[in-house]
């Protein structure tokens, strides 16, 4: 009887010490930062435009900026600009004008830039440093093949464009700055 005792006492003890573990490693979902606190860091971090929250931080997408992912990376550039264009001879300023691309926050469509091609627009691709942009080369006006890249500084854009004639074969290159008006 005693013997019976002690192996339901030992198996017991077995069960509950099993019971135990189990119980304590099922503590799932809760990541556990320090010895004295059990916390969630994105719980109430909310991430717009596509973000994702890791250890509290929003991580953005391609085009946007900020704690909250809250600011698009063509902001800054958008405007109206007086335009110093050195391949302007009439040694007069013409106005342009720089949109966000409604679809892709890192894309800005610019109206009016350069005088080879007036009144049309260049997309441009706003690089991952968020301080220039690269324009790709493409077809707008007739023969003209154009491209280039800009970078801002404050109020200033500074822009190299290079134009290409397909019929007569031959480039022009113009250095423009722009003035936010």
């Amino acid at each position: 009887m005693k013997k019976i005792s002690i192996i339901i006492s030992t198996l017991s003890l077995v069960i509950l010490t099993f019971g135990l573990v189990v119980f304590v490693s099922c503590n799932k979902g809760k990541t556990k930062y320090n010895d004295s606190t059990l916390i969630r860091p994105c719980e109430n971090v909310i991430c717009l435009n596509g973000g994702t929250c890791t250890d509290g931080l929003c991580y953005c997408p391609q085009g946007f900026e900020g704690p909250k992912c809250e600011t698009r990376w063509s902001d800054k550039f958008v405007g109206n600009y007086a335009t110093d264009d050195e391949c302007d001879t009439s040694a007069n300023f013409y106005n342009m004008v720089i949109n966000a691309d409604p679809a892709y926050a890192y894309k800005l469509r610019l109206y009016n830039l350069g005088v080879i091609c007036q009144g049309k627009i260049l997309e441009a691709i706003i690089n991952p440093e968020k301080t220039s942009f690269t324009i790709p080369m493409q077809n707008t006006c007739g023969n003209f093949y154009l491209s280039g890249n800009g970078n801002i500084n404050g109020s200033f854009i500074n822009v190299y464009l290079t134009s290409r004639d397909t019929v007569n074969h031959i480039g022009t290159q113009c250095s423009l700055i722009l003035n936010k008006l």
